[in-house]
C-alpha cells in the first residue's frame, strides 16, 4: 500500500483530495448564499408601516385623515428637529439605526420638545411572530423591556416611583367609555391598555375606569396608551375615528401630519453578530472556521513525508555556488550569461597584457589573435555574439548555461590554468630578444 510521493509535496494524496473538496464546498456555499440566500430564508414576520394593509397597520388612519383634509407624510429622516408638522411615533422601537448611526427614541423626543415641535407617541402593545413556528398564536404582547423603554422615553418619571407603568384589561370584546377634556367617547378595544404611572405635571385628556388613555406630558408630548385605537382592524369601530379627529384638531393647528418610520422598522438595529448568526450566513461562518482550523493545522503539524537532509558544501566551491544563485535570482539568465562573457573578455584582455582597445569587440579580436598564436581555437568574438543573442525567457536557459560554460573553458585553455600551474602571458618584444641571445 505504498503511495508514490515527491519529497517536495506538502500534502499526501488523500489530504490533497480532502482540501480540494473543502475548497469547492466553500466556493459553492459562497455562490449559493449570494445568489439564492434570500430564497433559502423564510421571511420573518415584521410590523407593517403606516401604509401597510395588515390588520395592525395604520393605513386606514392615514387615508381617513387624508380624506378629512390633513396632509399625511411618512418621515424617514433622522433630523427630528426638522419637520414642523406634528410627528406621530406609532408603536415605536426604542432604538433604530439610520445610515450607520444609532438613534434613540428618548433623544428624538427630547430634540423635538426642546425645539418646541409638537409630538405624539402611541405606546406599543402587540408584536408579530411570537412562537409562529410552534403553532402558537402569531400575535402576542410586546416584550416588557420594549414597552417600558418606550414608556420611559415618552413619559420620563422619577426612578423612585414604583407604580406600575400600564394596566391591561382581560376583556377581549368589551366596550369602554372614555371621558375627559376632549369629550366623551365609546371605544371597543380588546384588553384595553391604560397608563397607571402618570408623571407629575401631566394633563389627562381622556380617562377610563382603569387609568389614563390620552394625556399630555409636562413638556407637551401627547401620549396615547392603546394602539388598537388606531389599528386598521379596529379604526372603524365605535368612536375611534371621531376621537382622533377631536385629538388632532384640539391639540395641533397644522393641517399636515408626519408619521415616523425610523423607529417603526425603517431604521434597523444591525450588528455583525446578528448578520452572521442567521441562516444562510452561518454557513459561511462554519466554512470559515473549518478553513481556519486547516490553517492552524498547517502551522502546527507536518503534512506528508519529511524532506531529505541537504548536504552543505564547504570551501570556495560552495561560496561560488551561493554567489551564482544570488546573482541568478536577481536578474534574467540571459542577461547574467552576457555579463559573464563580458567579464571573461575583459579579464582575458587584462591577464594577457594586451594593449588597450576602444571597444569590447576590438578586445575580443585581439584575444582571438593571441589564441591563434597559442594554437587555441579562437572563440572570444563568437562568444560575444552568442551571448548578445540570448533572450530572457525560460527557453534560453540551456543556451545561456552552454555559453557561460564555453566562456569558462575558453578562458581556462587560453591562460593554461592547471593545478599548481601559472597563467601564461602573451610574448613581448623583450622576451624575444632574450631567447635570440641565448
Amino acid at each position: 500500500m505504498s503511495r508514490s510521493r515527491t519529497i517536495g509535496d506538502v500534502f499526501s494524496p488523500r489530504m490533497r483530495r480532502f482540501v480540494l473538496v473543502l475548497l469547492f464546498l466553500s466556493a459553492g456555499a459562497v455562490v449559493a448564499t449570494l445568489l439564492y440566500g434570500a430564497r433559502l430564508v423564510t421571511p420573518s414576520p415584521g410590523e407593517a408601516d403606516s401604509y401597510g394593509g395588515g390588520p395592525l397597520g395604520h393605513r386606514a388612519f392615514a387615508e381617513t385623515m387624508e380624506a378629512l383634509g390633513w396632509h399625511v407624510m411618512q418621515s424617514r429622516g433622522d433630523r427630528f428637529d426638522g419637520p414642523e408638522a406634528p410627528l406621530l411615533f406609532i408603536e415605536p422601537q426604542d432604538e433604530a439605526r439610520v445610515e450607520g448611526r444609532l438613534r434613540r427614541l428618548d433623544d428624538a423626543i427630547t430634540t423635538r420638545t426642546a425645539a418646541g415641535l409638537p409630538t405624539l407617541v402611541v405606546l406599543p402593545k402587540w408584536t408579530f411572530g411570537a412562537g409562529l413556528s410552534m403553532g402558537d398564536p402569531s400575535v402576542g404582547y410586546v416584550p416588557d423591556d420594549r414597552l417600558h423603554a418606550v414608556f420611559d422615553a415618552a413619559l420620563p418619571t422619577s426612578g423612585l416611583d414604583e407604580t406600575p407603568r400600564i394596566h391591561r384589561g382581560d376583556d377581549r370584546h368589551a366596550r369602554h367609555t372614555l371621558v375627559g377634556l376632549l369629550g366623551t367617547f365609546e371605544v371597543e378595544v380588546p384588553e384595553l391598555q391604560t397608563i397607571q404611572r402618570v408623571p407629575p405635571g401631566a394633563e389627562v385628556l381622556l380617562d377610563a375606569a382603569t387609568g389614563a388613555v390620552v394625556l399630555r406630558e409636562a413638556r407637551g408630548t401627547i401620549v396615547v396608551s392603546d394602539p388598537d385605537l388606531i389599528h386598521s382592524f379596529n379604526f372603524h369601530r365605535a368612536d375611534h375615528a371621531s376621537l382622533w379627529v377631536a385629538l388632532l384638531e384640539r391639540s395641533f393647528t397644522s393641517d399636515a401630519l408626519g408619521i415616523d418610520e425610523v423607529f417603526h422598522g425603517h431604521g434597523r438595529v444591525l450588528s455583525l453578530k446578528t448578520a452572521l448568526g442567521k441562516f444562510p450566513a452561518v454557513l459561511l461562518v462554519a466554512h470559515g472556521l473549518v478553513l481556519l482550523l486547516l490553517l492552524v493545522m498547517l502551522g502546527s503539524k507536518r503534512f506528508g513525508p519529511p524532506l531529505g537532509a541537504r548536504d552543505l558544501g564547504h570551501g570556495p566551491q560552495e561560496a561560488i555556488s551561493v554567489a551564482a544563485s544570488v546573482l541568478a535570482d536577481g536578474q534574467p539568465i540571459g542577461r547574467l550569461a552576457y555579463n559573464y562573457v563580458v567579464e571573461v573578455v575583459q579579464d582575458l584582455h587584462r591577464q594577457l597584457g594586451l594593449p588597450s582597445a576602444p571597444t569590447l569587440a576590438a578586445r575580443a579580436a585581439r584575444i582571438d589573435a593571441v589564441a591563434k598564436q597559442r594554437q587555441v581555437p579562437p572563440a572570444a568574438e563568437a562568444l560575444l555574439r552568442r551571448a548578445h543573442a540570448l533572450g530572457d525567457d525560460r527557453k534560453a536557459q540551456n543556451d545561456a548555461w552552454a555559453v557561460a560554460r564555453a566562456a569558462h573553458q575558453f578562458r581556462a585553455r587560453l591562460l593554461g590554468s592547471a593545478p599548481g600551474g601559472a597563467p601564461r602571458r602573451a610574448p613581448t618584444a623583450s622576451s624575444d630578444k632574450e631567447k635570440t641571445a641565448a
